[in-house]
């Protein structure tokens, strides 16, 4: 228990430092189905499951529009041989335009058991991004002819460290999660390249049975970064038969922090249809796609997952992660 409490006091520092003011950066990754990997925005799930876990997941944003953002992304989680610790491994490639960040992360959690039915975790994701920003691929005609001493014309290539932490509640029905990620503020007089901002997500969600072979499960999920309007998705999924994930998230943005009106808002609202079958009790496959509420409406935007799971026996029943 002693070690359970400096850690959570380690957590808690990391925090608060992760509270200063951070450099100006480009936005997180978007991704729609993080509500089936929770890894990919909260190092404190690894392991959570009690179960290995493979996934990965292939997003175009805003098909057809040029230098719009592409992300990749693979992650694998479980339990270890120590009761109540779970280990994560999180690749990223995400480039938007001429800018690109390959990643790669080190998760490692330990979970507190509250009572027989509720669980803290807490974890931390350890690693190193490598940012490239190739100047020689933007079209010299909307450019000025001058050179903008603020973009470079070459290509530019920066490998920087990155940290992660998270707290994840969850009961059989209930869960909550809040992270920080790009806690560390690298930026030297050489840095020519923007990195994403520091940014905080808290998210939440509940499963109810509607009958013996439907669930309903409503999740929020905020996103922060104190210096841009506020991100909310609200979503709603249907669990059919214990097979079938069908939902809708609808994604927007609020002035909690920041001074704009809400017609500027509404820029930022998006709509979107999220479907995941198991296509064997192992392996399921997830699709989802956006609708822009905005200009873009006519640029939807395709996302596809595919995952993997070990199952194991414990107490003579085999574990399932489908009502998580």
């Amino acid at each position: 228990m002693a070690n359970h409490v400096k850690i959570l006091r380690i957590l808690v520092v990391l925090f608060a430092l992760s509270a200063a003011p951070a450099a100006m950066a480009q936005q997180a990754p978007q991704y729609t189905q993080y509500i089936f990997n929770e890894l990919v925005i909260n190092p404190a799930y690894a392991g959570s499951k009690q179960i290995l876990n493979i996934n990965t997941t292939y997003r175009n944003q805003w098909t057809g529009f040029e230098g719009a953002p592409t992300t990749q992304t693979l992650s694998i989680d479980g339990p270890t041989h120590t009761k109540n610790l779970g280990w994560g491994l999180h690749l990223l490639n995400d480039e938007i335009g001429v800018q690109r960040q390959t990643a790669v992360y080190a998760n490692a959690s330990t979970r507190i058991d509250l009572d027989h039915f509720s669980t803290l975790s807490l974890g931390v994701a350890v690693g190193a991004s490598q940012y490239v920003f190739d100047g020689t691929r933007l079209d010299p005609g909307t450019v000025s002819e001058i050179p903008d001493a603020a973009i470079p014309q070459g290509r530019v290539s920066q490998i920087l460290p990155d940290l992660k932490v998270g707290l994840f509640f969850n009961t059989e029905r209930y869960y909550a999660g809040l992270s920080a990620a790009s806690l560390i503020p690298f930026k030297d007089s050489e840095t020519e390249i923007a990195t994403p901002r520091r940014h905080f997500f808290l998210s939440t969600g509940y499963m109810f049975d509607l009958n013996q072979n439907i669930r309903l499960k409503p999740s929020i999920l905020v996103k922060e970064d104190f210096r841009s309007p506020t991100g909310v998705d609200l979503n709603t999924f249907l669990l059919l038969y214990n097979r079938l994930w069908f939902g809708a998230s609808y994604r927007t943005a609020l002035p909690m922090f920041t001074k704009q009106e809400m017609k500027q808002l509404d820029k930022r609202n998006a709509l979107a249809v999220i479907a995941q079958v198991y296509v064997t009790q192992k392996f399921r496959v997830g699709y989802s796609y956006d609708m822009s509420l905005t200009a873009l409406r006519n640029y939807g935007s395709h996302e596809v997952s595919l995952g993997y799971t070990f199952l194991q026996k414990k107490y003579g029943r085999i574990l399932t992660p489908r009502n998580l």
